[in-house]
């Protein structure tokens, strides 16, 4: 039996597809999805639908997803911030019977496959607590690579040598029931079984916005589980053309109105590293400097903001 697990789409149609498309081919029509489907990418009404779509699936909501969740009811004619104009065009463009369906996926979900257990949430941190951003986040990854190539198998190897020799990630995952932790958030795929107990953990990346270093490709991962309740997991990397993906993204109502967002989230998707936490930072110095208190940024600040960072470069890192 074999699950394809997928996370953090973030609108971005094409690549979803082309993970469907993929695991058809490897005859897998069962899935798992760990949440974040909107905000980014210019499609998050159409993924959604696929996603309803799919017969055999097990799906919880991430963080992007409470975000529009607090939007409903609020009076629409406030919406003149510049800094959450991706979450005001998300929920304008994203159809109410969707969105519905969004909201009504849980946060968390534990089920059993062949006897093994397996929970899933968006975050880790259900499961590891505070850990994960801290020591091998994308934030952390993207200072560490800088413009470095980066393959799969130095992404592996470098987690593994991080994971393998902290006492404090071994206390937590030693701390855990026996069973499968599926989770995504980070954007970084990767994964670690315990050598001491029967615990699997699996963080399949961003099929929609990869931060982790890795050039050119989607992530997605592929758990079996066999009859006698043996795992094994397949972690797989698809080309994807994200400069076209970029072309399109240009030609959207979302880069009108939520320019300054659309333009951070095209350097990290060319990049495959972190930029928005960076800007975010900078934009609030920024404001600080020019005595600005109003939050959520207006659009002057804004956009202001965004046009110094692009000036000051990989300085503000």
């Amino acid at each position: 039996m074999e699950i394809a697990i997928v996370s953090d789409i973030h609108g971005n149609l094409p690549a979803l597809l082309e993970v469907l498309r993929d695991a058809g081919k490897r005859g897998i029509d069962r899935f798992i999805f760990a949440g974040d489907y909107c905000l980014s990418g210019a499609w998050p009404d159409e993924c959604i639908r696929v996603l309803r779509d799919i017969s055999h699936k097990k799906i919880v909501r991430g963080n992007e997803e409470r975000y529009l969740e607090d939007l409903i009811g609020k009076d629409q004619s406030t919406w003149t911030d510049g800094q959450m104009q991706i979450s005001y065009w998300n929920y304008r463009n994203i159809g109410k019977d969707n969105l519905e369906a969004m909201f009504s996926w849980p946060e968390r979900l534990e089920f059993a496959e062949n006897g093994v257990k397996i929970h899933v949430a968006h975050s880790s941190d259900l499961f590891l607590g505070e850990y994960e951003f801290g020591k091998i986040g994308p934030g952390i990854l993207a200072k560490r690579y800088k413009d470095s190539e980066v393959t799969p198998d130095i992404l592996r190897h470098d987690i593994s040598e991080i994971l393998d020799h902290d006492p404090v990630f071994q206390k937590r995952v030693s701390g855990l029931e026996e069973g499968v932790y599926i989770f995504g958030h980070s954007h970084v795929q990767w994964s670690y079984g315990s050598p001491e107990k029967n615990v699997l953990l699996i963080n399949p990346g961003s099929c929609g916005l990869p931060l982790d270093a890795i050039m050119d490709s989607i992530p997605y991962s592929v758990l079996s589980v066999t009859e006698n309740g043996e795992t094994k997991l397949e972690e797989i990397r698809l080309q994807f053309s994200k400069q076209e993906y970029v072309e399109a993204l240009k030609k959207s109502s979302q880069y009108t109105e939520a320019k300054v967002w659309s333009e951070v989230i095209i350097k990290e998707l060319l990049t495959a590293r972190e930029h928005l936490v960076f800007f975010l930072n900078f934009a609030e110095k920024y404001a600080q400097e020019i005595g600005d208190t109003e939050r959520p940024f207006k659009v002057s600040t804004w956009e202001d903001a965004f046009n110094a960072w692009k000036q000051a470069g990989d300085r503000t890192w």
